[in-house]
């Protein structure tokens, strides 16, 4: 996808205009799992990252997968890390059901800053789960207070809803959420109902990423 990055330029200059810019959190979403959704993100938090004052952060909320951190080369890249990424409150993450010592998972996210100048990747922490405890997204207003303080854009990778929900939980949170689409494979009628079930649970949908896997093509058409 050579020519990703360049695109997403533009896609920046919408997302800033809607956002403020600094400080803001976005979330990118689709409902299918082939569209490019992943690619599209991290090359957006790339974008983000080399217009930061101080950082992004690329949020993969595909906590069992090899993801975006795998993305950057994983542990051969050697990067530097781990981070603490609780911000010193209660995160959006969860693990249930609460363990003996009042644990619930609070380091199984933390962070890595990858080989791209002034980015950070999370990468999930098996470690700090205990034995049955499943992990849990729920809404986090402090939480991604705390977090707009400190980083100038966080991206969040949500995985395909044909696969997980957990997006959809976090939506009330973010400055704005952007569909990911396939020109020639996603269904109409999926898209628009995955736009009105953020509207209606308070999210703010800025627009569409229109990609086309075959050629690699991708733009950003604005919501009404």
């Amino acid at each position: 996808m050579a020519s990703i990055q360049a695109q997403m330029n533009g896609v920046w200059s919408a997302v800033a205009a809607a956002t403020g810019g600094g400080g803001a959190a976005v979330m990118f979403v689709g409902a299918r799992s082939d569209v490019g959704i992943s690619e599209v993100a991290r090359a957006f938090a790339e974008v983000a990252a080399a217009r930061a004052a101080r950082a992004a952060w690329l949020v993969d909320l595909d906590f069992f997968g090899p993801g975006q951190f795998a993305a950057y080369g994983g542990e051969q890249a050697a990067m530097k890390g781990p981070f603490d990424m609780t911000f010193a409150t209660q995160p959006f993450w969860r693990a249930q059901p609460k363990a003996a010592d009042g644990s619930q998972g609070e380091g199984a996210l933390v962070s890595f800053r990858t080989p791209v100048p002034k980015l950070f990747v999370s990468r999930f922490n098996r470690a700090a789960l205990q034995a049955g405890q499943k992990m849990q997204v729920s809404p986090a207003p402090s939480y991604w207070q705390a977090v707009r303080k400190a980083i100038d854009m966080t991206v969040v990778d949500a995985p395909a809803l044909e696969y997980s929900r957990a997006g959809l939980a976090l939506v009330p949170d973010m400055d704005g959420v952007i569909l990911v689409i396939d020109s020639q494979i996603s269904d109409v009628r999926e898209s628009i109902d995955l736009r009105d079930e953020i509207i209606g649970r308070g999210g703010r949908c800025l627009g569409i990423v229109v990609t086309e896997t075959a050629s690699s093509g991708f733009k950003l058409r604005r919501q009404a």
